[in-house]
């Protein structure tokens, strides 16, 4: 065993993960265990997880899958798939010990689901690209990015970036390949990541790693928060020939450009950007929408009660 999964499974590891997770809140996964209730025989239950772990016998439940609203003006619903409380721990302290390796790897350029950069940093960040003299710039929309990304290439950038560590590829394999359960069916992912699982955000960014690699390396300007992004230019001309190239580029990790929601924009004419609109040389926060009618989380039928009343934060 490694000195890295050795630290991902001893106990003071695993504490430190279950409170992270405890603050963090949400519902009881597939297996109808709470919070409250798994920290009523915490030592107990984080020893069974580190054995589990450290004899390769650990497996992960089915992740729980409901709908939420997506934002008023997108329209429609995206899916969560909710591990179980046990395996948001397992989850957390992987991510605890790997965080710095995985951020080691990633660009400047990449904003979302990062420590100290967001929203805010972004839209400083095309404040300086606009005040350089890019006026236009590509709006990519990468098409259902979440579900569609191959699980092949993102184990082989995996295994890139831990060599060696067959016992925690193996982890991320099994959280990889999920189970999903609706409450009707269990099924099993061939591709895409599951939102809503600790792990997910920072397999987002790392499979998109080699995007920013390559369009940086193209000469491109881009700034991105997770699978949004824009390419920076001078001249409409120049933001069109990004657009081709971003478009190859994509082709090549097997994902496409939305052709509805991607396209050239300029500071000029104004867009919208990660909620923000740039407008000329002016930046604007829109007032906050009110909740559309009906954004309360769908839950299974088979697990609805109790679990949407966590979900509300009013049990």
């Amino acid at each position: 065993m490694s000195k890295l999964f050795e630290k991902i499974i001893r106990y003071p590891n695993l504490e430190a993960a279950f409170k992270r997770v405890q603050e963090n809140g949400g519902c009881r996964g597939s297996d109808g265990v709470s919070i409250h209730r798994f920290a009523g025989r915490l030592i107990g239950n984080l020893r069974d997880l580190s054995n589990s772990l450290h004899r390769g016998t650990y497996h992960p439940f089915p992740l729980m899958r409901f709908s939420i609203p997506k934002s008023s003006e997108a329209g429609g619903t995206r899916s969560l798939s909710v591990p179980t409380v046990r395996d948001r721990i397992a989850q957390t302290a992987v991510f605890l010990v790997t965080r710095e390796i995985f951020e080691s790897e990633f660009e400047d350029i990449s904003h979302g689901y990062r420590k100290g950069r967001g929203v805010s940093t972004a839209v400083y960040n095309i404040k300086e690209w606009r005040q350089k003299g890019y006026r236009f710039a590509v709006d990519a929309d990468i098409d259902n990015y979440f579900d569609n990304v191959p699980h092949a290439p993102l184990m082989r950038k995996l295994k890139k970036l831990f060599p060696g560590e067959t016992a925690l590829l193996a982890l991320f394999k099994k959280w990889i390949v999920a189970e999903i359960y609706d409450g009707s069916r269990i099924w099993t992912l061939d591709k895409g990541i599951p939102q809503g699982s600790v792990t997910s955000p920072v397999l987002a960014n790392l499979f998109l790693d080699e995007l920013d690699e390559t369009l940086i390396g193209l000469g491109l300007k881009l700034v991105r928060y997770a699978d949004d992004f824009l390419v920076l230019a001078k001249s409409e001309d120049e933001a069109h020939d990004a657009f081709e190239l971003t478009d190859m580029a994509l082709e090549d990790l097997q994902l496409d450009l939305n052709p509805l929601k991607s396209k050239v924009v300029s500071f000029d004419r104004g867009f919208k950007f990660l909620g923000v609109i740039f407008m000329k040389d002016g930046i604007f926060l829109p007032a906050r929408q009110k909740r559309r009618k009906g954004s309360r989380p769908m839950l299974p039928k088979a697990l609805n009660l109790r679990n949407y009343l966590e979900c509300r934060g009013t049990e």
